[in-house]
């Protein structure tokens, strides 16, 4: 019964009409403060007869008339209190409003009768639109003529051969072209030129990376653990070039989805198992919160909400408290998926199969034996070790030492805060217990040290991976929260046809939960996983998803501009065998990928967000784009791919804002040709990101960032321009473009950092500048160096057209 309501509720958000469409606009929109359960100002909008009733300031509906209404008043531009409080509705919205009210503000009688919510309805065969236009060169582009001719709306002009060639090249590799490909492609006679520049940039190792970084914003990627002390996450690396490696080969989508969920359940190959380093590159709190039953429960909070909304494009983490207000996912479906988790235990896979199959016959075994030797340890230091601490607690004053005598639960706030802040004082340390332990108990401890080395004497030195695997075949009991009896067993989400999950077979070395999930999301007739897939590739090539919010297909996100065309997409992307380089050829040889970034008049007016594609969408580099692009631009780029992250040398005023003291917490990269490698591989530290990626708005990796913020700000024109980084690429361009006069050196800088050559009247503000900076500066490679950084700092240099 109950998930009947919330299917109610929820179906009832998508519009079959314009009442419905305005019904699902105020239930999005207002209800958080106008809804069933708060009602500020008396006033509710979930039905009409509440908004006939209104609240304090009366009726909040007029029928038929608009400009009496004050709903549509307070949601009207230059109104005096704007509502709502988060932002303004758009003005196709607001249109939507009025025109329900003059239609006189009708309720749907049955909502749940409407329709269904769409995404969870099973994609559905689409047949692409019989238009006959010279400019739709595929399927994807008679989608969107069709929606364009509805809106009114045409086309923009194919735009030139360089900017089709640095678009494409920023956009599958994250750097820019040279002015060297500029020119052979500009020049190359061949009509299948752009076909084969495709087909090179995917074929290029350039492109795992680049693509590569998309994933890994979307599954918290990071290299340590987070919170204040922010440890590292050893081997974390390992995962994000498996990342990189399966972009470049090819790796079906749904064969990479299970290998990262289920890898160790589903697949023999230890690089298999590789991909469930997807549960173990986010936040760890283990190492730094010793409350072990929390960090358990947040750590599968952690599997649960980022696998939904990675995988499923769901916010399932709203029902973790309650049933999901929005959605319909009761409260307990998010505990029978938690339950698939629930056996969890992070390990490290070895990358070869004779060292794998040393591992598990030794694993074991060693850790009991590590166990018993840290238990003979401890014994035989504990009498010097209770000593050091009762001598420490004697010099102690008396107010502490009480405190330290009493009780913990009979502790006052004030003995609560005196024994925190000298605990650690008075804990004896190894250096002060060995110089007193006798002649025979230095003998044991190292024969002690002997036995600890001969565990290891046959341990493989790796590689190592991180991964995971069940406990057991048998997983613990997970319960509804403040309900201990009712235990929930695993199984998937109600809504969307799932059930339970049966136990295992006899023999099973685990509990193959995670297998049964991993192929109920890989299927093909899963409602979602395609979909969601096909909108985040097209969101990273148009700058907006078919479905805006890439996250969140459920009934608070938004609905797709261009159903079918999503719905055809997803279809293709299956029959095509979940290749991504199959959808980013259909994309990318689309007219509408090709069309020029200038919108026209009606364009402008008509569709400002550009949502019905009449353009191409102008967009800014990302934070690692600016950096490769900096280098690439100054000759110092190193190529070299994977390994262990690289960790750059900062100036003392970037590393300032650092919680820990810097020796510890920076330690640089000894070799300095490894600092310019490609961003990919620099450090991802979650409490301090390298400053200038951190300007750029890259992702602080706590959470799924399904899209990145693009922001403009002061920081950035400074950093480019400041930072110790720009400086010296600055000047390692300097020194390479010091050939011949003024002129020259201008005309090489350009040719770097913009791919062309200067105009007549850049070419003579550039002589000006290097004439007067030179006499300034006493030095003409510094003042090159400087009209570098003005030129990283353009428009031209910084957005792709």
């Amino acid at each position: 019964m109950r998930l009947a309501v919330f299917f109610s509720f929820a179906l009832s958000l998508y519009p079959a009409d314009q009442n419905s469409a305005a019904v699902a606009l105020l239930a999005r929109k207002c209800h958080a403060c106008h809804g069933p359960q708060v009602q500020l100002s008396g006033l509710r909008l979930d039905s009409r007869e509440a908004l006939l009733r209104g609240g304090k300031q009366g009726p909040a509906l007029t029928p038929g008339k608009p400009a009496e209404s004050r709903l549509f008043h307070a949601v009207s531009p230059g109104a005096k209190v704007a509502m709502p409080p988060t932002g303004p509705l758009d003005p196709a919205e607001v249109k939507l409003l009025g025109e329900w009210i003059t239609a006189g503000a009708a309720w749907p009688a049955d909502t749940v009768a409407a329709a269904k919510w769409w995404s969870f309805e099973k994609v559905k065969p689409v047949s692409p639109p019989a238009l006959a236009d010279p400019w739709a060169r595929t399927p994807v582009d008679r989608f969107i003529l069709q929606q364009l001719r509805a809106q009114g709306l045409s086309p923009a002009p194919e735009a030139d051969r360089r900017t089709l060639l640095r678009r494409a090249t920023f956009d599958l590799h994250g750097l820019p072209p040279t002015a060297a490909e500029i020119a052979a492609f500009e020049k190359d006679p061949s009509p299948r030129a752009y076909e084969q520049l495709i087909d090179r940039l995917l074929a290029s190792p350039r492109y795992g990376e680049k693509w590569g970084k998309h994933w890994l914003d979307l599954v918290r990627y990071g290299d340590t653990s987070g919170f204040e002390q922010d440890p590292y996450l050893l081997y974390a690396w390992r995962y994000r070039d498996y990342v990189i490696d399966s972009f470049n080969a090819g790796k079906p989508y749904d064969r990479f989805l299970k290998e990262q969920l289920a890898g160790d359940e589903i697949y023999e190959e230890p690089t298999a198992r590789q991909g469930t380093g997807f549960y173990t590159v986010g936040p760890n709190r283990d190492m730094l919160f010793k409350v072990e039953d929390i960090n358990r429960v947040e750590t599968l909070t952690d599997f649960v909400d980022t696998t939904a909304s990675v995988f499923l494009g769901l916010t399932v983490g709203c029902a973790r408290c309650h049933d999901h207000k929005y959605d319909p996912i009761p409260q307990k479906d998010y505990y029978r998926l938690q339950a698939i988790f629930a056996p969890i235990v992070k390990s490290r896979v070895f990358l070869t199969y004779n060292l794998a199959r040393q591992y598990d016959l030794q694993e074991n075994t060693r850790q009991w034996k590590l166990y018993d030797l840290a238990d003979e340890f401890q014994r035989l230091k504990a009498p010097y070790v209770k000593r050091l601490r009762a001598d420490k607690l004697a010099q102690l004053p008396p107010a502490a030492q009480t405190a330290f005598a009493t009780e913990e639960d009979q502790r006052t706030p004030q003995q609560k805060a005196d024994f925190e802040m000298y605990a650690k004082k008075v804990a004896p340390r190894d250096d002060e217990v060995f110089p007193l332990l006798t002649a025979d108990e230095k003998v044991q401890l190292e024969r002690l040290k002997t036995r600890l080395l001969s565990l290891y004497s046959t341990y493989a030195p790796g590689p190592f991976s991180p991964s995971v695997t069940d406990s057991g075949p048998i997983g613990p009991p997970v319960y509804l929260p403040g309900h201990p009896n009712a235990e929930v067993p695993p199984g998937f989400l109600t809504a969307l046809g799932g059930g339970d999950i049966p136990p295992p077979p006899p023999g099973s070395a685990t509990t193959l939960r995670r297998k049964a999930l991993a192929e109920w999301i890989a299927s093909p007739d899963h409602p979602l996983t395609a979909r969601v897939a096909v909108n985040r590739v097209w969101q990273a090539h148009f700058g907006r998803g078919l479905v805006a919010t890439a996250s969140d297909f459920g009934a608070r996100g938004a609905r797709p501009t261009h159903p079918e065309l999503l719905d055809w997409l997803a279809n293709e992307f299956v029959a095509q065998g979940w290749d991504f380089k199959s959808l980013h050829r259909t994309l990318m040889l689309s007219s509408v990928y090709r069309q020029q970034t200038r919108p026209t008049p009606a364009a402008l007016t008509k569709d400002p967000e550009n949502q019905w594609l009449s353009h191409f969408t102008r967009r800014r580099l990302e934070a690692e784009e600016v950096r490769d692009a900096i280098l690439l631009t100054a000759g110092t780029l190193n190529p070299k791919m994977h390994g262990k992250p690289v960790v750059p040398a900062l100036a003392a005023e970037e590393l300032y804002g650092m919680s820990q003291p810097l020796a510890n917490a920076w330690v640089v990269t000894s070799d300095p040709t490894e600092h310019t490698r490609r961003s990919i591989y620099m450090i991802s530290r979650r409490n301090f990101r390298m400053p200038l990626l951190e300007v750029f708005d890259r992702p602080e990796g706590v959470l799924s960032c399904s899209r990145r913020e693009s922001s403009t700000t002061p920081t950035q024109s400074l950093s480019l321009l400041n930072s110790d980084f720009t400086r010296q690429q600055a000047l390692a361009l300097a020194a390479a473009s010091l050939r011949g006069d003024e002129t020259a050196i201008a005309e090489a800088i350009f040719g770097a950092a913009l791919a062309r050559r200067p105009d007549a009247n850049e070419l003579d503000l550039a002589r000006q500048f290097l004439t007067k900076q030179t006499q300034l500066l006493g030095s003409v490679e510094k003042a090159a160096a400087e009209l570098a950084r003005g030129l990283f700092n353009t428009n031209e240099f910084l957005y792709v057209d």
